[in-house]
């Protein structure tokens, strides 16, 4: 066995180094060490709220087809949306003009009051303003990456009738060629426009040293799409007429309306009787009037 050291070892180095032979020449078994911390908010991935497969079932093929390609059309659409509106170099440019804005606000609050021109540092603090919104809307734009982890995801729905889907992230990053960071940032971008939504799961697996206690971890999350509620209006509807297209090709289409027919209300007594009364009144005024009751 050699060890090869990059630099100088330190004390502290040949104690870790000291350490590890140690375990391993004793022979024991590793623990895990505490409870990772997990995320809050987390279920457990054998409660019922941690599955939510009826909302990913689908009637048919045809369906479940026209649905997931409309839903990546959709995508698609806000992807190319977001390029126009901050073409390439915009995120520079603006972190750029943040830089100088805020150079010269701090500036000019380090002269005295009667030298600050009137006004200036105002119209600082509203365009520092706007600029930070913009790369906030830019940092929720979707990307390229996004729609191809977006696809990959729908790679992993079962689509047997059971709708489980909790893919790992390394899963999904192998399937869209992308790293797991990438897939981190893709996933809260599609959740902020509505296009995916999941729950935080985790699982309790035993430990090496001692199988009766359980240790709690993070596991994959369980995702689902709950579309009306959480996309915006403008894009929900642009989602409907893109999959009513898909239906058509299909073959599927929406079932007309029946004319609802008026409902004649039922004769009441009340009213037969309002009725009578009101013809005998009429009756006693024209016999009560000699000229109408001669003509």
């Amino acid at each position: 066995m050699s060890l090869t050291f990059s630099s100088t070892p330190t004390l502290r180095g040949f104690g870790q180094i000291a350490g590890t032979i140690a375990k391993a020449a004793d022979g024991s078994v590793r623990d895990r060490g505490p409870d990772a911390q997990v995320r809050r908010g987390c279920v457990d991935e054998a409660a019922p709220a941690a599955q939510p497969w009826e909302r990913n079932r689908f009637g048919s093929t045809a369906e479940r087809i026209s649905t997931v390609e409309s839903l990546v059309a959709v995508a698609k659409e806000l992807q190319a949306e977001h390029a126009a509106e901050f073409p390439r170099g915009t995120k520079q440019k603006l972190k750029h003009d943040r830089k100088m804005l805020s150079a010269e606000l701090e500036e000019l609050m380090g002269r005295p009051a009667a030298d600050r021109p009137i006004g200036r540092p105002a119209a600082i603090r509203i365009a520092l303003a706007a600029i930070k919104a913009d790369l906030e809307k830019h940092s929720l734009g979707i990307t390229r990456t996004d729609v191809a982890v977006y696809e990959a995801v729908f790679n992993f729905l079962c689509f047997a009738g059971s709708g489980r889907w909790f893919p790992s992230w390394a899963k999904i990053a192998h399937a869209a060629r992308c790293c797991e960071k990438s897939v981190g940032r893709a996933l809260r971008r599609l959740g902020h426009h509505g296009l995916l939504a999941w729950i935080s799961r985790s699982t309790t697996k035993s430990r090496r040293s001692d199988p009766a206690v359980k240790q709690r971890m993070q596991t994959s999350h369980a995702y689902f799409l709950d579309l009306k509620k959480r996309m915006a209006e403008r894009v929900y509807q642009r989602f409907v007429q893109l999959r009513d297209r898909r239906r058509l090709r299909f073959g599927i289409t929406k079932a007309a309306a029946k004319p609802e027919q008026a409902v004649q209300p039922a004769p009441s007594k009340d009213v037969a009787e309002l009725r009578r009364t009101i013809a005998g009144f009429g009756a006693s005024l024209l016999a009560s009037d000699g000229h109408r009751a001669r003509v």
